[in-house]
């Protein structure tokens, strides 16, 4: 049930799809500590550490996007504000109710899914515009 990391995930930004990596390999630490029983502490740890490595990875793609003047940046920062806002809901329910399976689902398949249709959706368009305009003429 794990996400794998496929080369047809590859932006051909390696800070991206390095960043993009930790972020699936945290998606699947989290259901692992989850489905090996390592208890409250370890999934509240885990899903703040996604939480807060989301708003970094974010940041650092908008700074790309703002460089070289991405046309669709401020849709593409939104859906980047709208998954923030989701995933801060997630972490509210976690303190709320606990690491709960219907909880662990839920993180998993949104945020899971998410990511993998972000990165070949948006991603994919917006490091194609960034290499296009970051090659030499």
């Amino acid at each position: 049930m794990d996400y794998v990391w496929r080369q047809d995930l590859e932006t051909g930004n390696a800070t991206i799809d390095n960043q993009h990596k930790r972020l699936i390999a945290v998606v699947n630490s989290l259901y692992e500590a989850y489905r090996s029983g390592k208890g409250r502490e370890e999934v509240e740890r885990t899903m703040e550490f996604l939480v807060g490595y989301t708003v970094k990875h974010f940041a650092d793609e908008e700074a790309l996007q703002r460089k070289y003047d991405y046309p669709d940046y401020h849709l593409h920062r939104q859906f980047h504000i709208d998954f923030k806002g989701t995933a801060q809901e997630l972490s509210a329910e976690l303190y709320r109710d606990g690491p709960t399976d219907d909880f662990i689902r839920k993180v998993y398949v949104t945020i899971g899914e998410w990511l993998v249709n972000h990165i070949k959706g948006e991603d994919f368009k917006m490091a194609t515009y960034v290499q296009s305009k970051a090659q030499p003429d």
